[in-house]
């Protein structure tokens, strides 16, 4: 399920202050880095749902709000 944040996603995190300086052709990095953390999620919500421990299933829920939530701070700093 991780495999699928890339190199690219999370340079593109670690670069947010970097990138949000650059031209919005370069911040574009950005945006696919939202598109990934957020499909993520949504993948990671999905199998939460399916989860027969609570504590599982809660903890499953958490990292897929904080996914989304570094989603959409990456998608603040692209408006920013």
């Amino acid at each position: 399920m991780y495999d699928t944040v890339t190199t690219e996603m999370i340079d593109a995190i670690d670069g947010v202050k970097t990138l949000a300086d650059q031209p919005p052709t370069q911040r574009r990095k950005l945006g696919e880095a939202a598109l990934g953390l957020d499909r993520l999620a949504t993948e990671i919500a999905s199998q939460a749902v399916k989860l027969s421990d609570p504590m599982l299933r809660q903890s499953a829920t958490t990292v897929a709000d904080g996914l989304s939530a570094a989603a959409q701070l990456c998608r603040s700093t692209l408006e920013a």
